[in-house]
């Protein structure tokens, strides 16, 4: 009893970012305090803690049958840190990464389905979009309760705010909770495709759909378009963009009068050369910041260019490498089922397809755990 109304709490603050941010010494590349590689104990990391706590017999239980892959992942996890450019930021990334994974394994366990979460993500969902309008319509921050759910205060006058220039005009696109707006297109675009996948009533899936056109976020347009509005196949949208990922380095000997993304291409090249630097094991889990300091030029050690690179493929190979890919891929193989996987390949696309122009699903919980907590119940 108790299990399911956490369960029902971890969804309503699954899109919070209410936390106690910690500032070690390996906080800061070049001196700057950098917000990534702040260990932050997040009040939803508490009731997942909780959960998984509730339900560690059968995780002990699961684990036993499974040895061979836990112990891969173990081992993995422990090179990784070891080799790291920075092994306790590294070690702070993989307590987190491996207390959400057991999270993905309990909701596995318990057989977590739509009916179990739909009534607690709708209201969680609709109060988000709720504050996006508000904001977006006075253009600044709500404030009051909404600071403590993860509202950045801002106005139309703040610096470094993301912004739509249409006719002449000069708009902040809102963010609500989230850090950026693009990071809640991507968390409402998996909550789209759940209500979509689940046929839920049409006037939900339209206030979700309009949640997603304010934040104005091209790279989730375009995945809406390519796979609910056009049907595009999945493994090719995820083949095409894997590729186009690979390629994007190269997109920097592109004139710059044509670099419609320069802003999100400049730092391609160092994570090309951060990749190749450490290929086989990677620069370790959250390395990418602190290995970045490296390969800029000292007028370049800024707070707002120290940030991961906007290529999810790229940052993830820089920060696990060849050897940390073969493992995922092998971790896959050992638990491949046809037919389970089919269910995810739209899931999968989404998350290729952004992520060939962002970062947000390995960098912000809120992105990891909704894509977790989607992956459970589709599976």
């Amino acid at each position: 009893m108790f299990s399911t109304i956490l369960l029902q709490l971890i969804i309503l603050f699954l899109p919070t970012q209410l936390g106690l941010h910690f500032w070690p010494e390996f906080s800061r590349a070049a001196g700057i305090k950098v917000d990534y590689l702040s260990p932050t104990l997040y009040f939803i990391d508490i009731l997942i803690a909780s959960f998984v706590l509730l339900n560690l017999q059968s995780v002990v239980g699961w684990l036993k049958h499974n040895l061979t892959p836990v112990l891969i992942f173990l081992v993995f996890a422990l090179l990784n840190t070891y080799f790291s450019v920075s092994p306790l930021n590294s070690l702070s990334w993989w307590t987190h990464l491996t207390l959400y994974i057991i999270f993905f394994l309990v909701l596995r366990l318990r057989m977590v389905s739509w009916a179990n979460i739909r009534a607690s993500l709708l209201a969680s969902t609709f109060l988000i979009i709720i504050l996006e309008i508000v904001q977006f319509v006075n253009q600044s921050s709500v404030g009051g309760i909404f600071y403590w759910l993860g509202e950045r205060a801002f106005t139309s006058s703040t610096p470094g705010l993301a912004r739509l220039y249409f006719l002449g005009n000069n708009f902040v696109r809102a963010p609500s909770i989230f850090s950026h707006p693009n990071s809640l297109a991507g968390y409402l675009m998996i909550v789209y495709y759940l209500f979509h996948k689940y046929r839920a009533p049409l006037w939900q899936r339209l206030v979700i759909f309009l949640g997603i056109l304010l934040t104005f976020s091209k790279a989730v347009l375009l995945a809406f378009l390519l796979i609910i509005s056009l049907h595009v196949s999945p493994v090719f949208l995820i083949w095409f963009f894997l590729v186009l990922s690979l390629l994007q380095p190269f997109v920097t000997m592109i004139p710059t009068a044509i670099q419609f993304i320069s802003d999100r291409i400049f730092l391609l090249t160092p994570a090309k050369d951060i990749v190749l630097s450490s290929p086989i094991f990677g620069v370790g889990l959250g390395g990418f910041i602190p290995s970045l300091v490296h390969y800029l030029p000292g007028s370049f050690l800024l707070s707002e260019k120290l940030q991961p690179v906007h290529n999810l493929l790229l940052l993830l190979l820089s920060e696990i490498g060849l050897l940390g890919f073969g493992i995922l891929l092998l971790l896959i193989r050992l638990d491949y089922k046809k037919n389970r996987y089919q269910k995810i390949l739209a899931l999968i696309a989404i998350v290729i397809i952004t992520g060939a122009f962002d970062h947000y699903w390995w960098t912000l919980p809120q992105n990891r755990l909704i894509l977790l907590l989607s992956g459970a119940v589709l599976l």
